[in-house]
């Protein structure tokens, strides 16, 4: 049986005109994980998840990634494991070594559900209509794509969880691309 493509996810509306309408394009559940190959393998042989696409982030050979933790420039890393459920992507992630909204995360709480995520084309008008609400950054950083970039929102106070905000290029899904694939 061949694997599911992805179905293609809109972007949201432009942001500037209404920024609540860049929050129509939910399309990521991202889960903390203490050991990514454990979980991947029950995820697989349990429930028949899968087939999982693995990424070490930053990824190698970019000197243009760029990364922030509360403000400040940072140096952390994650590995990750991301499948398509139907529209949805999930997205499992061990941090592996420095502080991030990560570790914070797995710290504070354990394993589990740790952010949703929503595809913009644009993050500027998001990030001034989140600061017009009083709500900051956790994390951010350059996208495995190159010309993207993520900003994970310090909305757990307030909702529980965090919401990650992601500009997609013009002619992409906002799909994490495939670096290595296995079930």
């Amino acid at each position: 049986m061949a694997p599911e493509q992805p179905t293609e996810r809109p972007v949201a509306p432009d942001a500037a005109a209404d920024p609540k309408a860049m929050f129509s394009s939910f399309v990521q559940l991202g889960i903390v994980v203490r050991d990514l190959d454990r979980t991947v393998k029950v995820l697989s042989e349990v429930f028949g998840l899968g087939p999982f696409r693995f990424v070490d982030y930053p990824p190698a050979g970019r000197d243009d990634i760029q990364l922030t933790y509360r403000g400040e420039p940072a140096n952390f890393s994650h590995r990750i494991a991301f499948a398509n459920l139907g529209p949805i992507e999930l997205e499992l992630v061990q941090p592996t070594t420095g502080p991030s909204g990560i570790t914070e995360f797995l710290d504070r709480h354990g394993e589990g559900i740790q952010h949703i995520r929503f595809n913009v084309p644009d993050l500027e008008p998001v990030m001034t209509h989140m600061a017009e609400q009083g709500i900051g950054e956790i994390m951010s950083g350059s996208g495995i794509r190159p010309g993207t970039r993520w900003v994970h929102l310090d909305t757990e106070g307030i909702i529980g969880f965090c919401i990650e905000v992601m500009n997609v290029l013009p002619g992409t899904s906002g799909r994490t691309p495939v670096m290595e694939t296995r079930l």
